[in-house]
């Protein structure tokens, strides 16, 4: 017996050696797809997010929608984006988007429910560059927030409140960007408002914006949104004591980013937003919001690292949340571990608290929730 299976396993790894030299020698000399889109002039950046996702509660609230299910696997995201953006002469993006942050990400019209596909066109411009100017037209993300849609550019899992809630995610329109300097750009817009790909109302918003890195130790970028929007009601349980408006009124914003490394392994940064929607109560009255994040992350080795994000958002009318008038907070701790530098895996956990027991707890209410996440990004 042990005389046929040492017969058997030399001639397995024979036929495999034979294999692998023929494989070799057949193996295609042509360029590779990375190779042919180089030559191009073509950049091709792609990643795939999965994730399992708790809750404490069964029914958890609306302040982290991209992650709302209580118990749940997901593919988060799968993104692919095409760029060929030349410093001198007409280029373009395409960024597409799918999973189910991408049923969330949408512009207006939005498809939700049975009609819902989980894809999104999340980015698509022309852009012309000649010296300090670079104009684009089509649909970009937005100026405003230190985190973004890319789940590759955030330290943490779930996004913050202030980015689902406070700021817009894409704007469709026609921006300018014109840089004097490597540390300083001046970006100006016209838009069609926040997240509409079709306009909602005739008139147009105004985007401005401004870049200032002086060193690697510090950076500072500042977006300013003003225009027509029409108000709407407010995501969570407890709808405001004065009826929406149903007509549009000035929505203005301002967000500034101050980024701070002290240390290569160490990065701090601020995020602060403030926005009042005109006109957003039927009796004429106003309604504002503001949000502070403040997020420190540190890599400890070249595959572990960790950040801490705290966050308090002041729904000043009980408008913009649906949780009570005042402070919503938020504290999130996630780790992060390098399996290659392709792949990271983090797992995360989060506690928000709202003004008043508003969150749905079985039989009865409470103002805190727990979030526990486990997530695989890989980037290609």
């Amino acid at each position: 017996m042990m005389k046929k299976l040492a017969v058997t396993l030399r001639i397995g790894m024979s036929v495999l050696a034979a294999g692998s030299a023929y494989a070799d020698t057949a193996a295609p000399t042509g360029p590779t797809l990375d190779q042919l889109l180089s030559a191009s002039g073509i950049t091709e950046q792609g990643y795939i997010e999965a994730a399992y996702t708790h809750y404490d509660l069964s029914n958890p609230s609306t302040l982290n929608y991209f992650d709302n299910n209580p118990n749940t696997f997901s593919l988060k995201q799968a993104a692919l984006q095409l760029s060929k953006l030349p410093a001198e002469g007409v280029g373009g993006l395409v960024n597409i988007t799918t999973g189910s942050d991408a049923d969330y990400i949408k512009s207006y019209p939005y498809a939700t429910g049975s009609a819902s596909n989980s894809f999104d066109l999340t980015q698509g411009f022309l852009q012309y560059a000649h010296g300090i100017y670079s104009v684009m037209a089509g649909k970009f993300v937005t100026l405003a927030g230190a985190e973004t849609i890319n789940s590759t550019t955030n330290y943490n899992v779930s996004h913050s409140i202030a980015f689902l809630n406070a700021i817009p995610f894409t704007h469709t329109g026609v921006r300018m960007t014109v840089a004097p300097s490597s540390t300083f750009s001046v970006i100006l817009g016209e838009d069609n408002g926040w997240d509409q790909q079709q306009a909602k109302v005739k008139a147009k918003t105004t985007e401005l914006g401004f870049a200032f890195n002086p060193t690697t130790l510090v950076s500072w970028t500042g977006a300013s949104y003003w225009g027509q929007n029409l108000p709407t009601a407010p995501l969570g349980t407890v709808m405001p004591s004065k009826a929406i408006n149903a007509g549009p009124g000035l929505l203005d914003l301002v967000d500034s980013v101050i980024t701070v490394k002290p240390t290569t392994a160490l990065s701090l940064v601020l995020n602060a937003d403030d926005a009042t929607q005109k006109h957003a109560f039927a009796d004429g009255s106003d309604a504002s919001w503001s949000a502070i994040d403040f997020y420190a992350n540190y890599v400890f080795t070249p595959i572990w690292q960790g950040t801490v994000r705290l966050e308090s958002f002041d729904d000043k009318n009980g408008y913009k949340l649906g949780y009570g008038v005042g402070n919503t907070r938020s504290a999130t701790l996630t780790v992060g571990y390098s399996v290659t530098p392709a792949l990271l895996v983090r797992a995360e956990a989060r506690e928000d608290k709202a003004p008043m027991a508003a969150f749905n707890k079985g039989s009865s209410l409470t103002d805190t929730e727990q979030y526990y996440a486990l997530d695989a990004l890989y980037k290609f």
